[in-house]
């Protein structure tokens, strides 16, 4: 049976996330986290795709791009999800002993641009939320730790907002009730 297609976003942006196969974990030390943001980094220039946010944990990674073709979308996160799994096999000594991830990657289309605040909000504090940091800027592989320590490990879109204080008390804040309620409805998808 055919793959359904990926649905287009009119805005150009997609929020994609990758897990690893069974739950288990991809990124074990701070190496295995730079060496993805590497191939993320070579991906990105590869392909031209503009980043506007990400966020790396131990089994999975989420990313806001655009604005991009779905067709481009596809390449470039085909390319940064295979080029990671060969990588980490390698690297392991496993080669041919399964997928590093559960299968194809998943995109959301970005349908309105009041949407993406929000969804950079939650790609932000995605390990805020999981409990993982206090605050969302204390973990080391996530576009906001990276917009405030003026480090370059992956082309990120250029956003004054992003790299104010407001924006960093924002992504901090309580989320209210109808805010968790959107956050768990992703969470579940």
């Amino acid at each position: 049976m055919p793959r359904r297609p990926r649905a287009s976003a009119f805005t150009g942006y997609y929020h994609v996330i990758n897990r690893s196969a069974r739950k288990a974990t991809l990124f074990e030390t701070p190496h295995d986290y730079i060496a993805f943001l590497a191939v993320l980094k070579q991906g990105l220039e590869k392909y031209e795709a503009p980043l506007v946010s990400y966020c790396v944990l131990s089994n999975h990674w989420h990313l806001l791009l655009g604005p991009i073709e779905k067709g481009e979308l596809s390449r470039v996160v085909k390319w940064v999800t295979a080029t990671h799994a060969m990588r980490w096999h390698r690297n392991r000594g496993t080669n041919g002993t399964g997928p590093v991830y559960q299968g194809r990657f998943r995109s959301t289309p970005i349908h309105d641009l009041e949407s993406i605040i929000p969804l950079t909000r939650y790609v932000e504090r995605n390990a805020r939320s999981a409990g993982l940091v206090a605050r969302a800027e204390d973990w080391r592989c996530c576009s906001l730790a990276q917009r405030l320590k003026q480090t370059r490990s992956v082309p990120l879109s250029q956003s004054r907002l992003l790299s104010t204080p407001l924006w960093v008390d924002y992504v901090n804040a309580v989320m209210t009730a109808r805010e968790r309620a959107r956050e768990t409805r992703k969470t579940e998808r």
